[in-house]
């Protein structure tokens, strides 16, 4: 091996990138790194084999033939030593000669290149290459990371340092927490930058939870829960201070921190696919006060499926009105909005003497004892006749509008139309007294739910 190196590598590492390339071939940035590394060391042939590999993967890459080029350099002799001289002249005179008088040599001048400002910018621009390449390996080991912790295996050490060249600081500068602002200066700074609001309130929490692990830059040892029940005090304050359309942000910042920090558990440990919970992108991510943890895509198309009714495809609950608030609001589940207004005014579409209709019908299902049941399948054939007598919208709002309403005697919500309800019934698959419970309580919700205006706050309003 070459001597011509500054010092032993970092074995840790060049350990994680070996690590890094056996788990995700064929791993060309680690791959460069480690070529670096080595060159930095002197270990000079490890630099020229991995380089060669290199080679062999991407053989047209600029920064391979740049590796190579710096590794034909071969490193310069050195100088024989006065001692070494004079033993040479020794062997070929047999009369010893005066040993010559060493002369301190004179160091040339330093010469600067004549064009400073063009070796300034290839300074500039093989530091931003250097961030790049330090940004994508971050993102593996991150990744690497994550998949050891879920296994129970030692995780990388040397993140932090590879964090630091990508975010552009010195690695063994120690980044001390800075005591967060106060919750009025933040308030303010949210309603200033409102396109920045959600992102200003993580950002402020996160601030907050460095500074309670490590206030002034020393471990302070406090477990999850404690730094928890902090963060709720700063959150309450930061609502204190900011208007009410814009109170929700703070909740929906500490959702995110518990979910990517604090370990939170939830009622479910995967998403509606299969996925970990724990996974779920920020972007993607919501929680529900039930305790569930969605995917807004995932959700977003369950809602969609079931007509636009706000109901936990798990559970089958209703959800709360600040949830449904909380699902439009996202940027994933606005088109939901404009389903609800759909379901709202398909009940303003059914005329009085319909309702009327759905009142005696329920009436004469849920009163019916009879062994044969023969006033209910009257009652179901005539309704089903009077029907087929009415507009097309008022069918169609019949058959697509899911009024809540729940079983009076278990608390299942209901997850069927009037016009499901009705056919359900007919063909024997629910029996009449259900249906019964069901159009009662659906004609009582279009009784009043007639001439509402839509109010996104409430359940009833789908």
């Amino acid at each position: 091996m070459a001597a011509s190196g500054s010092g032993e590598p970092d074995m840790v590492l060049v350990g994680e990138l070996f690590e890094e390339i056996s788990r995700h071939p064929p791993a060309i940035q680690a791959r460069k790194l480690l070529v670096e590394h080595y060159i930095s060391t002197g270990w000079l042939d490890a630099a020229q084999d991995n380089a060669k590999e290199l080679k062999r993967l991407v053989p047209k890459d600029s920064d391979v033939k740049g590796y190579l080029t710096i590794l034909a350099k071969k490193p310069e002799p050195p100088a024989p030593t006065a001692e070494a001289a004079s033993a040479g002249s020794s062997t070929s005179t047999p009369t010893p000669t005066p040993a010559p008088v060493k002369r301190k040599s004179v160091q040339p001048p330093v010469q600067l290149p004549t064009n400073l400002e063009s070796a300034k910018q290839d300074l500039s621009q093989g530091y931003k290459n250097l961030r790049v390449k330090a940004k994508s390996l971050l993102t593996d080991l991150l990744h690497l990371q994550a998949l050891q912790k879920k296994n129970g295996l030692p995780t990388p050490k040397n993140i932090t340092k590879v964090e630091a060249i990508a975010e552009g600081r010195n690695a063994n500068t120690v980044v001390k927490a800075h005591a967060p602002g106060s919750a009025r200066s933040v308030a303010r700074l949210i309603q200033a930058e409102p396109e920045k609001s959600i992102d200003l309130s993580i950002n402020d929490l996160e601030d907050m939870m460095k500074w309670l692990r490590a206030p002034h830059g020393k471990p302070s040892g406090m477990d999850n829960d404690a730094v928890r029940e902090a963060l709720v005090k700063r959150v309450r304050a930061l609502e204190s201070a900011l208007p009410d359309d814009l109170k929700i942000l703070p909740d929906v910042a500490l959702m995110h921190i518990e979910h990517e920090y604090l370990e939170k558990t939830y009622v479910n440990d995967e998403t509606m696919l299969g996925d970990p919970a724990k996974e779920i992108p920020r972007k993607n991510f919501l929680v529900t006060e039930d305790n569930y943890a969605w995917d807004m895509e995932e959700l977003t198309q369950a809602i969609t499926s079931n007509g636009g009714v706000m109901r936990n495809p798990l559970s089958r609950q209703m959800f709360t009105p600040r949830d449904i608030r909380g699902i439009v609001l996202h940027p994933q589940g606005k088109q939901l909005a404009a389903l609800q207004i759909e379901q709202h005014e398909m009940s303003k579409g059914v005329r009085p003497d319909t309702i009327e209709h759905l009142e005696n019908l329920g009436k004469i299902l849920l009163e019916d004892q009879s062994s044969d049941q023969l006033p209910s399948r009257h009652a179901i054939d005539g309704f089903m006749a009077y029907c087929a007598t009415l507009p097309e919208v008022e069918q169609k709002a019949l058959d697509g509008l899911k009024c809540p309403a729940k079983d009076s005697h278990t608390g299942q919500s209901y997850d069927f139309t009037i016009g499901e309800a009705v056919r359900d019934a007919k063909g024997n698959r629910v029996c009449f007294h259900k249906t019964g419970d069901f159009i009662k309580q659906a004609a009582a919700y279009l009784r009043q739910n007639r001439g509402a205006p839509p109010d996104p706050n409430k359940c009833g309003v789908m």
